[in-house]
C-alpha cells in the first residue's frame, strides 16, 4: 500500500517545495544582508521605544557603536545593554555624573528633570520606585520593558521577511515556470521520474535538520521538470500554469521547516511500506 505511486508523487512534491523554500529563503537572507534589514529594523524599533533624539545618543555611546561594523548598526543590542546606556546618558546629560554612582535621590531627580513632553519621562516615572535600591531597579524594570519591546520589533521583522518571502518565492515560481500541476502531471506518469526523485527525497528525509542542507549543494533542482523550454499552449494551458504557480507560491511561502518536516514523515511512510513489502516477498 505504502508503495502506491501517489507516495512517490507527494513525497517528490514535497521534495520540490523543500528545495523552492531553501532558495527562496537563501535569497531573503542575502538581500536581508545586503539592505542591513535586521540592524535597520532594530534601530526603528529603539526609535520607537525611547524617542528619535535618544535613540541617536544610544547608537553612539561605544557600547553600543562596538556592536557593529565600522559605519554599521548593530543587528541585536542585549535589553541589559540597552538600558545601562540610556540610564548613562540621561545621567551625563544631567549632571555629567555616571549613572552607576547615582544615588536613589539622585536617580528620581535625573527622572524628573527629562522634559514633561518627552514620553520617556512618563515611562521611566511609572518604573521608579522609592525604595533605598531604586537606581539599580529602575535599571532592571527598564531593561525587562526593553526586552518586551524588542520582542515587538523582533515581531515586525517577522510579518516584513514574510512579505519578502512571498514576493521571491512568486519570482522564483514564475523565473522558473515551477508549477505544482504540471509537476504533478509528470511525476504521476513519468515512472523512471518519479522513483529518481522519491529516492532523492528519502535521502534527504532522514538528514533530521534542515538546516544541514545547503542550497549550493541541491543539485536536484535540476531533476525536476521545470523551465521554460516547452511550447506556451493555449489560453487552457496558461490557466492551468498560472493555477500552478500560485499553488508552488503558497507552499513555498510556509517555508522550509514546515516542508521538510513533512518530508521526513512522507519518507519514513514510504520506508516502512517498503520494508513490509521486502519481508512479505522473502
Amino acid at each position: 500500500m505504502f508503495d502506491h505511486p501517489i507516495i512517490e508523487v507527494t513525497l517528490g512534491l514535497v521534495f520540490f517545495y523543500v528545495v523552492l523554500s531553501l532558495v527562496a529563503s537563501a535569497v531573503q537572507e542575502w538581500i536581508a544582508s545586503v539592505c542591513a534589514m535586521r540592524s535597520k529594523n532594530l534601530r526603528s524599533g529603539v526609535e520607537n521605544l525611547i524617542g528619535n533624539d535618544y535613540a541617536a545618543k544610544v547608537y553612539k555611546h561605544p557600547l553600543i557603536k562596538n556592536l557593529a561594523k565600522k559605519n554599521g548598526l548593530p543587528s541585536y543590542i542585549a535589553p541589559e545593554t540597552l538600558s545601562s546606556v540610556l540610564l548613562e546618558v540621561i545621567a551625563r546629560e544631567d549632571s555629567g555624573k555616571s549613572y552607576v554612582a547615582h544615588t536613589s535621590g539622585e536617580a528620581k531627580a535625573m527622572v524628573e528633570k527629562i522634559t514633561d513632553d518627552h514620553p520617556l519621562k512618563a515611562i521611566l516615572s511609572a518604573m521608579i520606585d522609592h525604595g533605598d535600591d531604586a537606581a539599580n531597579a529602575l535599571k532592571d524594570r527598564l531593561a525587562g520593558w526593553f526586552d518586551e519591546g524588542m520582542n515587538r520589533v523582533s515581531g515586525w521583522y517577522r510579518r516584513r521577511a514574510k512579505l519578502f518571502i512571498f514576493v521571491i518565492a512568486a519570482t522564483v515560481t514564475v523565473a522558473t515556470n515551477a508549477s505544482s500541476v504540471h509537476m504533478a502531471e509528470e511525476l504521476w506518469r513519468n515512472d523512471a521520474l518519479r522513483t529518481q526523485i522519491a529516492a532523492q527525497a528519502q535521502a534527504v528525509g532522514q538528514e533530521g535538520d534542515v538546516s544541514k542542507l545547503e542550497v549550493s549543494n541541491l543539485e536536484s533542482l535540476g531533476s525536476f521538470p521545470i523551465g521554460w523550454g516547452e511550447r506556451e499552449g493555449g489560453w487552457l494551458d496558461w490557466l492551468k500554469r498560472v493555477f500552478g504557480w500560485l499553488i508552488t507560491i503558497a507552499a513555498v511561502s510556509l517555508g522550509a521547516p514546515f516542508w521538510f518536516d513533512l518530508l521526513g514523515k512522507v519518507a519514513n511512510l514510504r520506508g516502512v511500506g517498503g520494508q513490509a513489502q521486502s519481508e512479505r516477498s522473502t
